[in-house]
């Protein structure tokens, strides 16, 4: 059916979500005063808010309940868990009263924060419990000073360090302050509440959660080898690093070796600007010559969207050709725009994944003419305000002729589909129509002593008429306006024969200038001062646009383009080079800024090195985990090393005090006691004591980050794609912590007792 259409504009930082209610509201308003009509909406981004937001609650739930899991199974001690209870709950409602503050909207971005961060969000917390537990574990629990004094050196010995170590999780996201465009618009909200998250942690760390602990960690505390948990790993781990430590040098180099792998697995890697997020809606943007007529157009609309409706799974199709009379859309005939509305995936008669959906709809809509383009309405119209490109990769050709620029942009598209990587590609064709050319005589013009503006106005005021002047009539004006008659201008001989006044008398245009009909084409574009052609690509589905690129312009090496002539590749592979751009001078500075805040926790400078040298064994975890599981590299994995980094330092930072803890106690003991035997039993015994709160961190950042991996809400796509690498690092980052440190601690202190250095 033909309906009438219209779209509504939110203004700039309104809020989207309560416009849409509003516009609800009054949509049932004009629907009960107008029976006879009805008003349906076609796309509506509040169902896409809504279902992100509660599958991100959701997430969140699950995050915080298997968290407190977690800690009530290692520490077998319900008081000292409800510190961790009180803290989290506490920590996100400050994190929300500060997005309230600062105006930051409940989105998929904003929430997806705070759900990466709570696994870190609760580590001091739970870093504290732990060590106050080791303090409780040496006196008696009944004498109410002695608890309280031997709770308040647990928090002393590690709290200086753990605030220092949330701080350094903060100055790992500087970088996405920095990002600019589109993927600062999408991950700052996710920036500023993780930062919120880990400030508001970093303070109850110091504030909230010693007071915490002096009330409520009461009663009598199991001793940690007495929880069958923490005695099997404590025995595992023993007997681990006991070889580890035995072949140190050996195990050394073979990390150091294994630390190859880096290059292999980013090398593996594809490459992706954002992850293409599900919105819940397809749009699907075929392209046509330009120039074709209405009535051709509007028969290919109701053709698309009558196969689309027969699918089981398509719940409203609606479909625009051309463009309204607004500037707002400024669109050819030839550009034809549907909306696809899917059911929910419940009442589908097939289990389908999105990408055997797209596949289908391909099949379905192979029509003479059309060239598909699919993609979905918010990441579409992104993409065509930044690039004027509406599929996800496209070629921008330059050039100075019109005709050679649409020949070898039509050699390119044939070039490109013999790729199996093409789903679609094609290359615009322009048609040509007949123009009035004016070619002024200078000569002539300065001998009868006239200028080019006086002859261009006089044709201006002849063929389309324009205003002279307005005639007022009391509060009212009426413009008057000159045009030759139709049949005075109906040729272009009358045209010709037109008298231009001159300084002297009057002349035919003739005489001025030559006229003539002139073929040309009927659409031109231009960008960096040369008419430039499009070519649109749609990979096909798992080929990411860094893949397709590399391989495009391998085949594009075959065409020898002319003098003159160039071309780009434009979409996400042009968006990751501005990103690129961006972060490879501020991610430097930030790393810094983490080496420096490190040396403020340890307070030793080769502590600090070891710490932060080692840091890359956790990267290592995490390209490979995205390469196992399928996932592209892009700027949403960039945020979740970002993240990892943070982590990784701050489990690090821990394992570096217990060792050195036991360092200092090591030579305290007589010289002749000094033996590198007993330095390894001081380093085991130091190390061991970190196995209970770092598998509390690993478990507790594992399971706040697996619902996520498992989640196939809206606005999934993204969080997976950080949460893999933290995912992935934070499996290795047990390797570094637990035995790459201190084996690499033992070689380093072991080297200072042979030289009598200490």
């Amino acid at each position: 059916k033909e309906v009438v259409g219209g779209i509504v504009m939110v203004r700039y930082h309104a809020d989207t979500y309560k416009v849409l209610k509003a516009i609800k509201e009054k949509i049932a308003t004009l629907q009960a005063s107008n029976p006879d009509v009805k008003i349906t909406s076609v796309y509506d981004r509040s169902e896409l808010i809504e279902k992100g937001i509660d599958n991100l609650i959701h997430t969140l739930i699950e995050e915080s309940v298997i968290v407190l899991i977690i800690i009530a199974i290692f520490l077998l001690h319900f008081r000292s868990a409800l510190v961790v209870i009180i803290t989290l709950p506490l920590s996100v409602c400050i994190s929300f009263l500060l997005m309230r503050y600062f105006n930051i909207e409940a989105s998929i971005m904003s929430l997806g924060g705070i759900a990466i961060a709570i696994g870190a969000m609760v580590d001091a917390a739970i870093v504290m419990v732990e060590n106050a537990h080791k303090h409780l574990q040496r006196i008696d629990t009944k004498d109410e000073i002695q608890r309280v004094n031997a709770i308040m050196q647990g928090v002393k010995h590690v709290g200086g360090a753990i605030f220092f170590a949330l701080m350094i999780i903060v100055v790992s996201f500087l970088p996405i302050f920095a990002l600019t465009g589109q993927e600062e618009k999408l991950f700052a909200p996710l920036a500023y509440t993780k930062t919120f998250a880990m400030l508001v942690g970093a303070l109850l760390s110091i504030t909230i959660v010693p007071v915490l602990m002096v009330w409520l960690i009461k009663g009598r505390i199991l001793e940690e080898s007495k929880n069958p948990i923490n005695a099997f790993f404590m025995k595992i781990y023993g007997a681990s690093l006991d070889f580890a430590l035995k072949f140190r040098y050996a195990f050394l180099i073979a990390s150091v070796v294994g630390l190859g792998g880096l290059v292999v697995a980013y090398k593996k890697l594809n490459w992706e600007f954002i992850p293409q997020i599900n919105e819940g809606v397809i749009m699907y943007m075929p392209v046509t010559i330009n120039g074709v007529g209405i009535d051709t157009a509007l028969e290919y609309l109701k053709k698309s969207n009558s196969a689309i409706k027969q699918l089981d799974f398509v719940k409203q199709v609606f479909g625009k050709v051309g463009r309204a009379n607004t500037s707002t859309d400024a669109a050819g005939l030839g550009m034809i725009e549907t909306y696809i509305e899917l059911k929910p995936k419940n009442e589908w008669k097939e289990k389908l994944s999105y990408k055997e959906v797209r596949d289908k709809l391909e099949k379905t809509l192979q029509l003479k003419g059309l060239t598909n383009s699919w993609t979905y309405p918010i990441r579409g119209r992104t993409d065509m305000l930044l690039t004027g490109i509406r599929t996800p990769l496209g070629i921008k050709l330059y050039g100075n002729d019109t005709d050679k620029l649409q020949e070898l942009a039509i050699l390119i598209e044939q070039q490109l589909k013999t790729l199996k990587e093409s789903l679609s590609v094609f290359a615009e064709r322009s048609n040509n129509g007949y123009y009035i050319t004016l070619d002024l005589n200078d000569e002539n013009l300065a001998r009868y002593g006239i200028n080019k503006n006086a002859v261009l106005d006089t044709i201006k005021f002849a063929l389309g008429g324009a205003t002279l002047t307005t005639m007022i009539k009391g509060v009212e004006s009426y413009p008057i306006s000159l045009r030759l008659e139709d049949t005075d201008r109906d040729t272009i001989e009358k045209l010709k024969n037109l008298y231009i006044k001159t300084a002297y008398n009057y002349m035919p245009l003739r005489e001025l200038a030559h006229v003539y009909y002139d073929n040309s084409p009927a659409v031109l574009k231009s960008e960096k001062g040369l008419n430039v052609n499009f070519i649109y690509i749609v990979p096909q589905n798992g080929i990411s646009s860094d893949t397709y690129r590399q391989l495009a312009q391998k085949t594009l090496e075959k065409i020898q383009l002319p003098s003159g002539y160039y071309y780009e590749f434009s979409g996400e592979s042009q968006y990751l080079e501005e990103a690129f751009k961006t972060l490879q001078y501020i991610v430097p500075v930030s790393v810094f800024i983490i080496f420096i805040l490190i040396v403020f926790a340890l307070k030793n400078f080769t502590n600090s090195l070891l710490c932060f040298f080692t840091l890359p064994f956790a990267f290592l975890g995490g390209l490979i985990f995205m390469n196992l599981m399928g996932f592209n590299m892009s700027v949403a994995a960039l945020v979740g090393f970002l993240a990892l980094l943070g982590v990784a330092s701050e489990t690090a930072i821990v394992m570096i005090i217990y060792l050195e803890d036991a360092f200092q106690k090591f030579i305290k003991t007589p010289l002749k006691e000094r033996t590198t035997a007993a330095l390894k039993e001081a380093i085991m015994h130091g190390a061991v004591l970190r196995v209970r709160p770092k598998l509390m961190t690993f478990f507790s950042i594992l399971a706040s980050l697996i619902p996520i991996m498992y989640s196939h809400g809206t606005g999934s796509e993204i969080m997976k794609s950080i949460a893999a690498p933290m995912l992935g690092g934070m499996i290795s980052s047990v390797v570094l912590t637990l035995f790459i440190i201190p084996t690499a601690y033992f070689v380093i202190k072991n080297a200072r007792i042979r030289k009598h250095e200490c």
